[in-house]
């Protein structure tokens, strides 16, 4: 089907007009220089019947000033240029020209009580974010704000603390009794295994004081207040907690604003804003029709997501935004609602800056700070947007989303253990079923920094049901969760490349600062000992698959991603972490320099020439063949992560394991006899340039040289743009403390009740399973005639917990039987296939 057949450009004249737009201006003027317009919607509007005039071409000036709107900016195909002549929307040369939802209050403040002003306000809808002198203010909360830089929060792990402050009472009931009327109140938590963020909003108070609410929808992976993290949990937007310097509370009824400012801050001479209601500022929206074929979804956080199939007709095209900034909208986390296709994520589908239907759009030079939710949101069928040399800060959610429409997704699925479509109904062919969803995008030399200051399951740059994204040059960093996320493998053909990407997963866990998930038609989950889902005569459904149809794992992931000259350093996971199912990848040439490297279940990851700090995690397999290869790279620190080494059907060789103490490289015989591969790989210094400062370029007599290793450019990564690049921080390297010395310590191991167990101690073991924490005992093997096999329990289960006595180990699973009494009904707490359970068993 050619997109041509669907798409007419509506525009074949070509037109000039130069209109003007500025603050002293009128909007019954014409928009010359003399006599200019006050709203760019105005100046749209006169553009759009200039266009009868044949000509060369058109700028809408916009001069220095700040442009309140209460309503977004709208663009539509008759808005559009041609691909000679675009519509240029600018900010005049040196001119500091800003849009913003929020809106000035001239406020007379009253003294009130302890530290404590009031101000009297009119307003139609309440506030959602308080700015003064140009800085957010925080809601009055529980726990109070505090400064949160990197540092160990939980255990070892690195975090910065999630919501700047939790605490495990704070929407107890304890607290909530105290409470007059906290209806209208935000609860905000993380969920307990750190897969992101949870948010309610509180409808009343029961006669006890419990708090009543509704929400919890925020992420794919929970439906029940049972998955709220016990500490991370903070509350807002409650009068008796105004108790510090710039939080504030707005009594809408009573049209009061009280607010405690700070002791340097003279409450006379503030610059008063809010933001009420409005959630966008530009919307790009082409012409569509809807035809009647509707689709509900069924998504892993219990909502239920109605679509439509949309077909475009026209679209917004050749329209180019530059050296705007875009500040101030709406808080949208009560609406991130929609599960995207089995990822771990559901989305708000809009942005400050929203694009659907549209070709050839760039955004250039532009600014996107404190926004309440998305920056830009690119949605369904858009070709060709491009977005550039953009400065991105302070945003409540992700700052660049491509989400394509789940009605181009050929047998979706939306929850992690959904069921799967029997083969028999199984759609076989390749691709999307339809031409609504981005591609052919670009975002290049963009800075990055501090996205999910509201929400934590957001990164940089989200890509979702989308094809050939291009995410090249760019610098993010301190992010709440990944710098760049794939939610899934439809439709491949990204190239990431020449990123710098650091200070990552800081509130988070189990994630990288490149993340990807790869849960499509063929993904059936796995543990360490394999799929465990089977078919009626026992053969595994994943082989079964892949004998029907051997293309099965790339009918999504149909075109390959491409990873290549990136900077990668993850604090609280992988650098990059290929995650279920991911699928299709080349990954070559890049510096993966604190976290290491997962490649989970999945086909066709050829994984070559990169530089890894600690290790790469292959620990949970696929049957043969997957078509993987881990060749010619060098790691630094540890060795490889896999349970089951021999179980993994992917090609291991020509690994040189770092170590400076060798004077000669000798064979990694350890390694040889732990995964019967690695007939070439080595263990010897690697003998690099200037590692401590970034250079890990090898010397010509190199081992790595014999091994295929070559060598690539260890500069140029991230933004080159040198008025971005002079604003980002450089990361700290860090060797790691010791070095992969040839000898591997055996797991060890416990016989009881004819099984074998051990405790689940690391990272890789925790993602491997779905652990919440680094605690719990592994089933790894049974004998004929153990009694925990006959008690119900499986190979790879998780033992958590035995009658509500949590078990973090196999010392304290002894001790906890010990204490039972023979023929004692008891109940076991485990995971199974990533999800928790229980069984029943006679001690």
């Amino acid at each position: 089907m050619l997109i041509s057949t669907l798409l007419c450009i509506v525009v074949t004249t070509t037109f000039a007009k130069d209109i003007h737009v500025s603050l002293k201006g009128n909007d019954s003027h014409n928009g010359t220089l003399k006599h200019p317009v006050r709203s760019i919607q105005k100046a749209i509007d006169i553009l759009r019947e200039s266009k009868k005039y044949p000509s060369k071409g058109s700028y809408i000036w916009i001069h220095e000033g700040v442009y309140r709107l209460e309503k977004p900016i709208k663009i539509g195909s008759d808005d559009s240029g041609t691909p000679e002549v675009p519509v240029f929307i600018k900010a005049v040369d040196g001119d500091k020209v800003t849009i913003t939802s929020a809106q000035t209050l001239n406020l007379k403040w009253e003294k009130y009580k302890n530290n404590i002003y009031k101000a009297k306000v009119d307003l139609k809808y309440t506030i959602d974010q308080l700015i003064v002198n140009g800085k957010m203010q925080r809601m009055a909360r529980y726990p109070n704000y505090k400064v949160s830089d990197v540092g160990k929060t939980n255990g070892k792990e690195k975090h910065t603390e999630p919501f700047n402050g939790g605490a495990s009472d704070a929407w107890d009931i304890s607290k909530s009794r105290n409470w007059k009327n906290p209806t209208g109140a935000y609860m905000h938590a993380m969920h307990k295994a750190k897969w992101g963020d949870i948010h309610y909003e509180v409808t009343g108070k029961k006669p006890n004081g419990e708090l009543e609410f509704i929400g919890g929808w925020q992420n794919n992976r929970v439906n029940t207040i049972n998955v709220v993290h016990k500490s991370f949990r903070m509350i807002e937007n409650i009068y008796e907690e105004l108790d510090a310097p710039n939080e504030w509370f707005y009594d809408q009824k009573d049209g009061t604003i009280y607010y405690i400012p700070d002791p340097k801050t003279s409450i006379d001479d503030m610059t008063v804003e809010v933001v009420q209601q409005t959630k966008s500022l530009v919307e790009i929206t082409g012409d569509f029709y809807e035809k009647k074929v509707n689709a509900d979804f069924h998504g892993g956080n219990g909502v239920v997501y109605h679509a439509e199939m949309r077909h475009f007709k026209n679209a917004v095209s050749n329209i180019v935004f530059d050296g705007i900034t875009f500040t101030g909208t709406k808080r949208t986390f009560m609406e991130n609602k929609e599960p995207l296709v089995r990822s771990d994520w559901t989305i708000y589908r809009g942005g400050a800056f929203y694009i659907t239907g549209a070709e050839n759009i760039t955004v250039r030079n532009c600014t996107f700070m404190q926004l309440g939710g998305n920056a830009i949101f690119v949605d369904g069928y858009n070709r060709r947007v491009k977005i550039s040399e953009c400065y991105f800060h302070h945003n409540g959610a992700t700052d660049i989303n491509f989400v394509g429409s789940p009605q181009a997704v050929r047998d979706p699925l939306f929850s992690y253990g959904q069921q799967r479509i029997e083969f028999d109904k199984v759609d076989t062919i390749p691709g999307p079923k339809s031409i609504d969803y981005p591609a052919d995008c670009i975002v290049e030399q963009c800075l990055m920094t501090q996205c999910g200051r509201v929400e934590k399951q957001t990164s940089g740059v989200n890509i979702a049901m989308s094809s050939r994204i291009t995410i090249r040059h760019n610098t993010i960093y301190h992010v709440p969760r990944a710098a760049i996320n794939v939610c899934d493998g439809c439709w491949g053909g990204h190239l990431i490349e020449w990123n710098k990407c650091f200070e990552t997963v800081l509130e988070t866990g189990d994630h990288g600062a490149y993340n990807s998930w790869g849960r499509d038609r063929f993904w059936h989950s796995a543990s360490p000992n394999g799929s465990y889902q089977k078919l009626k005569d026992g053969t595994h459904r994943i082989k079964a698959m892949n004998d029907r149809w051997h293309d099965v794992s790339v009918w999504d992931a149909y075109q390959t991603i491409v990873m290549r000259n990136n900077f990668w350093m993850c604090d609280n996971g992988w650098d990059v972490d290929l995650d279920d199912g991911s699928t299709n990848y080349e990954i070559y040439n890049n510096l993966c320099l604190k976290g290491g490297m997962k490649t989970r279940e999945g086909y066709h990851r050829n994984v070559y020439n990169n530089i890894i700090f600690n290790y790469y995690t292959c620990n949970v397999p696929y049957p043969a063949p997957t078509y993987d290869q881990f060749r010619s790279n060098i790691i630094i620190g540890k060795s490889y992560v896999a349970t089951y080494p021999t179980k993994w059907a992917g090609r291991l060789d020509k690994t040189l394991f770092h170590n400076p103490t060798y004077k000669e490289a000798v064979p990694a015989s350890s390694i040889q006899e732990w995964t019967c591969q690695d007939e070439h790989s080595l263990i010897g210094n690697a003998d690099f340039v200037d590692p401590l400062n970034g250079d890990f370029t090898v010397k010509s007599d190199s081992p790595a040289i014999l091994l295929g290793y070559m060598n690539f450019p260890m500069n140029g990564f991230g933004v080159t743009v040198e008025r971005l690049k002079k604003l980002a921080p450089e990361p700290k390297i860090a060797l790691p403390s010791s070095f992969f010395n040839n000898v591997r310590k055996a797991d060890k191991t416990l016989r009881f009740n004819g099984a074998q167990l051990k405790n689940l101690s690391t990272p890789s073991e925790q993602t491997a399973y779905g652990s919440k924490e680094i605690s719990g005992v592994i089933i790894q093997k049974f004998k004929k005639d153990s009694k925990l096999k006959k008690w119900g329990f499986e190979i790879d289960d998780v033992i958590l917990a035995i009658d509500k006595n949590k078990v973090s180990n196999t010392k304290k699973l002894l001790k906890i039987f010990n204490r039972i009494d023979s023929k004692k009904r008891c109940i076991a707490l485990i995971l199974r296939g990533q999800e928790e359970i229980t069984v029943e068993f006679l001690r």
